[in-house]
């Protein structure tokens, strides 16, 4: 293994360079070739630098835009130290080697996520001498350490201390192919950037180009039998990357389906009130709202469907208080295969790690960022392609149509939101009927999955008179994710108890629909946004 001799320092983040650099000459005696602001930052700091400019003999150009684009340094990257042919033209053209490169781009993502920055600006953020140089490094590996980010510097260190000076082929090789992932998510970013200023028309871009990073592979996909494993998109401000777990079993595949559901159920239900999830297979069993306590959200939501809830994803939208874990984990002895929320009572916390097997997540303030959340597109894979739309976070109710002549009072109102936003995040077809109380709002039946309208509202009744909720269904209020095709369905729910129901409108049986609603007094609101779940 060769030892380095010469580095060219060219940092935009320049996290820990001094260190490094000062670690680098100390201890191995190097010389150090940089550019512009990383060579002033050098100097300033009593460091010994050769400025790329008089390396060169070429002055740097066009407000800083050409620097190192010169054959003294991109041939003391690219030449083959092994290859005669090549260390000939290297002596005749005086061309000494570069042994390392230390270079990090431009910070193009960050600059476009400033509000108001116009494309002059942008374009100006586009790297192009960066990208050169630690790409010819990392195609020249076995000759040339590409170091591309300040992450580095620590593990470069100890392995050339190790090595006496020197680098394993291994970890140049990882080093390089990091490179590449680097410029192809970089050249993603600007690729799609420019199809949005071009192509402003349109949502849905010609070409959509993405990079996906393991996050951390999963015990086992959906089955037992299938591998899987999770990333994260690149482009992706915020995602299920930023939650913290804080104990319990490592996340599995499914837990991840769930949790993405559980997040979306809380960024729809909002901050102000006290929020409990708790869902089963991406689909809720059980959702409440109470304006003043905690613990009695988390109650109500439980109550809905006991038996479903054991093993599920339950998440609440403020600090989980310890009367809430001890209710968990030492009154009702609930098995939750994940727990979710913004923080934790410090007591709550000790009362839920005594369940080892338990994930715990802490997401922080994630439910501040739902309009960053949803600049993206959501991406469904298929057999050799995706599925791309946009997430359906638009407000849910369209217009507020009484079709009915029995009218919806200031609280039924509020419910029946309520049904229609746990509608909407039950699989297609849904039903959800709901009750009220003081200080709040719960589910009493929840009904999935169904392929008939009628159905899912009959199993819908049906579990909440299972689990001793027959009383509340009288003057319920009830929610469905789509229109009637025929008067049974609403008929069915009315039969049930249901006083009030909601659904977007829209059969060519409309006017049967509320003929009937009429004949059984119940009120009927069309609202206009269908909230199908596939």
């Amino acid at each position: 293994m060769k030892k380095i001799e010469r580095v060219l320092v060219s940092v935009y983040d320049k996290r820990g360079i001094l260190e490094f650099v000062k670690n680098l000459i100390n201890e191995f005696g190097v010389e150090i070739l940089s550019t512009g602001g990383s060579a002033r930052l050098l100097e300033k700091n009593q460091i010994k630098v050769i400025k790329i400019s008089d390396y060169t003999q070429s002055p740097e150009m066009f407000d800083g835009r050409v620097k190192t684009l010169h054959p003294r340094v991109e041939g003391g990257i690219l030449f083959r130290r092994n290859l005669e042919s090549d260390v000939e033209d290297a002596e005749k053209y005086d061309i000494p080697p570069i042994d390392m490169v230390v270079c990090n781009l431009y910070q193009f993502k960050e600059a476009i996520e400033k509000p108001g920055i116009q494309l002059k600006e942008a374009l100006e953020m586009i790297d192009i001498g960066g990208p050169t140089m630690i790409r010819a490094a990392a195609k020249n590996f076995p000759d040339v350490i590409v170091v591309p980010s300040p992450d580095y510097y620590d593990d470069l260190l100890k392995e050339l201390r190790k090595n006496k000076g020197a680098i394993t082929e291994k970890t140049r090789l990882m080093l390089a192919q990091k490179v590449f992932i680097i410029m192809a998510d970089y050249n993603a970013a600007i690729a799609n950037y420019l199809q949005t200023i071009y192509s402003s028309e349109t949502t849905f871009p010609k070409t959509m180009i993405k990079v996906f990073e393991k996050v951390q592979d999963c015990r086992y996909g959906e089955n037992w039998d299938q591998a899987a494993a999770y990333y994260k998109d690149n482009s992706a401000l915020h995602g299920l990357h930023d939650l913290k777990q804080l104990g319990g079993k490592e996340i599995s595949f499914n837990n991840y389906l769930d949790i993405d559901a559980c997040m979306q159920m809380l960024l729809d239900l909002g901050e102000e009130n006290h929020v409990t999830a708790i869902l089963k297979h991406t689909s809720p069993n059980g959702m409440a709202i109470d304006k003043k306590n905690q613990l009695k959200s988390v109650h109500m939501a439980f109550s809905c469907d006991p038996l479903s809830a054991f093993g599920g994803i339950w998440g609440v939208n403020h600090a989980l208080t310890k009367e809430v874990a001890d209710y968990i984990v030492n009154k009702e002895k609930i098995f939750i295969e994940v727990l979710m929320a913004p923080s934790f009572e410090p007591e709550a916390l000790e009362i839920l790690k005594t369940k080892e097997s338990m994930r715990i997540l802490e997401f922080g303030d994630f439910l501040e960022k739902r309009e960053a959340i949803y600049k993206q597109l959501e991406l469904r894979s298929t057999l050799g392609g995706v599925l791309i739309q946009e997430y359906d976070y638009k407000p849910i109710i369209k217009e507020w149509n009484v079709v009915s002549k029995r009218q919806a009072t200031l609280k039924e109102k509020e419910a029946l939101i309520f049904s229609y936003k746990v509608s909407k995040w039950a699989k297609s077809n849904s039903a959800c009927f709901v009750q009220t109380y003081n200080n709040g709002v719960y589910t009493i039946g929840i009904g999935a999955g169904q392929q008939s309208r009628v159905h899912v509202v009959k199993l819908a009744a049906q579990k909440a008179r299972e689990f001793g909720h027959q009383d509340e269904l009288k003057n319920s209020i009830m929610g469905t994710d789509s229109f009637f095709p025929f008067p049974d369905g609403l008929e069915a729910a009315v039969n049930a108890g249901a006083k009030a129901i909601i659904n977007p409108g829209g059969s060519i049986r409309d006017d049967l629909v509320i003929e009937k609603a009429n004949e059984l007094d119940c009120t009927l609101i069309f609202c206009g946004k269908r909230v199908f779940r596939h």
